[in-house]
């Protein structure tokens, strides 16, 4: 089967390598689309990261058709439309039978332990694998993975319905944090973004006060907006120090600051402004992956009330993605979520 497998910093190569053998548990997955995650891109440019076994095919955004079913697997059968869990639990330390298995410390994840789905195949846990709702296409079924993570950060934030959000930096994280927030019930949703294309993508995907940061200070404007007290809760998408301070001193005391993104370049950095912890009882959190709430957001999409699909903004062939990657940083601002058309 072809992969792209990476070798070393900006050394990815689409590679004939052997398709992988299904164990009697596991699923073998002929791989549809696979979204570009940040994550990817940042592990090709600047890596490796949190890559650990190289080399190996990255990619963990996917949707696809089941092509082989092992013999100890149920509920699954060739030719189902599925998508998945992007890593390989355990299934019976502490934290799995809690069912937080994106928590288990045995966990092999895809893209960076184990091959990922920049490959025309993929091998899964028959656990981990979703079939797709009947009207979710397979293109939106790529997109279920990173609206999960914004879902359980959502869900780990404790937002209530009618509180105020402000969301700083709308790449694809904080647009479909914007849009399930919205789903959620939150009142108002400030995203601060100096992007006017990505600005006016946050308005429709529910975001109701959007700032220009190049022109507007966001955290005077957040205060103003949300009853001179600042937002319930503020969400760092971005990751560097100046986006955290924006995020933190936008947020009313006692409320929450989540951080979800980070820097990658050189090295990856995870900046806290913990003072601002001490002076105003925040409640920080960070949040990593998700668990049910893949199927939760997956029945979700089925039944129309999630519709991220709005986020996808191109798709390449399997082709050019290695070029694709090497151009990243001069045309990043173009693009929201990118899909790979593997099969």
């Amino acid at each position: 089967m072809k992969a792209a497998i990476w070798h070393g910093r900006r050394d990815m190569r689409i590679e004939e390598v052997p398709e992988p053998e299904v164990g009697p548990e596991d699923v073998r997955i002929k791989v549809a689309y696979s979204g570009v995650c940040h994550t990817d891109v940042f592990e090709y440019l600047y890596g490796p990261q949190t890559i650990f076994n190289p080399p190996l095919s990255l990619g963990h955004e996917f949707s696809g058709v089941v092509e082989e079913v092992g013999e100890a697997s149920s509920g699954l059968e060739k030719g189902d439309r599925v998508t998945g869990l992007p890593y390989y639990p355990c299934w019976e330390c502490y934290f799995c039978k809690q069912n937080l298995w994106n928590l288990c410390p045995n966990a092999k994840a895809h893209g960076m332990h184990i091959n990922g789905t920049f490959a025309e195949y993929v091998l899964l846990h028959y656990k981990g694998v979703y079939k797709i709702p009947e009207g979710v296409t397979l293109e939106e079924a790529a997109v279920v993975e990173p609206t999960s993570v914004v879902y359980r950060a959502l869900k780990r934030s404790g937002l209530k319905e009618g509180e105020s959000v402000h969301i700083v930096g709308a790449g694809p994280v904080g647009l479909l944090l914007a849009h399930v927030a919205k789903y959620k019930g939150a009142d108002k949703i400030v995203v601060s973004e100096p992007l006017e294309s990505r600005r006016q993508k946050a308005l429709e995907m529910g975001a109701t006060h959007v700032v220009n940061p190049e022109v507007e200070d966001p955290i005077s404007k957040t205060y103003e907006i949300c009853d001179g007290l600042g937002a319930h809760v503020s969400f760092d998408c971005v990751g560097s120090i100046a986006t955290l301070d924006t995020a933190v001193y936008s947020t009313r005391r006692n409320g929450r600051v989540g951080i979800l993104g980070f820097g990658f370049y050189e090295s990856p950095t995870y900046p806290l402004a913990l003072l601002a912890a001490f002076a105003s009882e925040y409640n920080y959190f960070a949040t990593l992956g998700y668990n049910v709430e893949f199927k939760e957001v997956l029945d979700l999409v089925g039944e129309g009330k999630l519709k991220p699909a709005q986020l996808i903004s191109n798709i390449i062939p399997f082709d050019e993605m290695i070029d694709f990657f090497d151009h990243f940083e001069e045309t990043r601002r173009k693009h929201l979520k990118t899909l790979v058309k593997i099969g």
